[in-house]
């Protein structure tokens, strides 16, 4: 009865498990779910050497007589690794606010990008291929913004540098699209031809149209001054130099109106004489260089009419059939129509261009 008596007492006396060894279970786990192994895995791996120490401490202890075990020091080392382990949690969940807001700020920077060339495809009409990188790189930031949502910053980063390739390829294929509209050569063309126009409607007092194809504009002149401006439609390759039949390019040069249409499919039409001298002979040096195909000829019945500015033309030149009106009054056989690629490099359009070239 007294050996009893004495093994219950000291039983009692056993010292229990310090509370520190669940509390480092559970901070281990809040340290696994905030993604430790990730954002601090040096740390978070010496977090976890000693909390495996402890635990192999810890089971030494409790397999002692209840009188022989010692937590103390134990107690120590498990209230050692909390505060490590907080501290480390402090960090992760700082690192992953720093995270959230470059990624959301990266993120939204590309979407404005995306939105920007979109915006700038409308001038064009050659740009499937644009569109088509764009859409892929719309595709995948709405899946960064779910990992973002899901604080999955690893595959942000990953899904980011996908869109950015993306947005990289767009650019590529409208600079390609558009190369010849930063040629210095073709832009002084352009504005020479531009500059004799207004020139000429100034000394003969005459009206003279002149067409911008990249801001999609026609320019009416009056004694040289500048009466209206109206919004257009190309072609499908509207801003390509044409050079043969059912290329759907619209030509660039100085015409004439030759003929008014006023019952014309298209509301009113004004025919003008192209192919004119300088376009037989680039089409005849295209042909002998073989940049044509072999059957085809050189074209011809290019108009400005109505119809509507975003109906595709095979070459011609669209408008509103309310615009067309008023054009259509100020026209006369033998009225100048000047259509040029573009004037200046001050707009837009060639001025993001030129951004992308500096991307590459």
């Amino acid at each position: 009865m007294l050996l009893g008596f004495l093994l219950i007492s000291f039983a009692c006396k056993t010292a229990p498990v310090p509370p520190e060894a669940q509390q480092v279970e559970n901070l281990e786990q809040a340290l696994w779910r905030a993604g430790a192994s990730f954002y601090a895995e040096q740390s978070y791996e010496r977090f976890k050497a000693d909390l495996k120490s402890g635990r192999e401490k810890l089971a030494q202890e409790k397999a002692k007589f209840g009188w022989f075990r010692d937590y103390s020091s134990l107690q120590a080392h498990f209230r050692d690794l909390l505060q490590k382990g907080d501290e480390l949690l402090a960090q992760i969940e700082t690192l992953k606010g720093s995270k959230a807001e470059f990624y959301t700020h990266q993120t939204a920077d590309l979407a404005g990008r995306v939105v920007r060339l979109k915006r700038m495809t409308d001038y064009f009409n050659e740009n499937g291929p644009v569109r088509k990188s764009l859409s892929q790189a719309e595709i995948k930031l709405s899946e960064t913004e779910t990992l973002l949502r899901k604080e999955q910053f690893g595959s942000v980063g990953e899904s980011l540098a996908v869109v950015e390739g993306c947005i990289r390829e767009a650019e590529r294929s409208m600079t390609d699209i558009l190369s010849r509209y930063l040629d210095k050569r073709e832009m002084d063309k352009w504005r020479t031809w531009a500059d004799e126009t207004v020139a000429d409607s100034r000394k003969n007092g005459t009206v003279a149209f002149l067409v911008n194809k990249l801001e999609r504009k026609l320019t009416v002149y009056k004694k040289g001054a500048v009466l209206a401006r109206f919004d257009i439609g190309l072609g499908r390759y509207g801003l390509s130099d044409k050079l043969y039949s059912g290329d759907e390019a619209t030509p660039e040069g100085k015409y004439r109106i030759t003929r008014k249409y006023p019952d014309s499919p298209f509301h009113k039409a004004l025919l003008i004489n192209y192919p004119n001298e300088d376009d037989k002979r680039t089409y005849a040096l295209a042909k002998k260089n073989g940049l044509i195909p072999a059957k085809a000829g050189i074209g011809g019945y290019i108009e400005i009419h109505g119809g509507g500015k975003d109906n595709l033309t095979t070459g011609c030149v669209g408008l509103e059939n309310k615009d067309m009106d008023e054009i259509y009054k100020w026209a006369e056989v033998g009225t100048a129509v000047t259509i040029v690629g573009a004037v200046s490099i001050e707009n837009t359009i060639l001025a993001e261009i030129k951004k992308f070239e500096k991307h590459d």
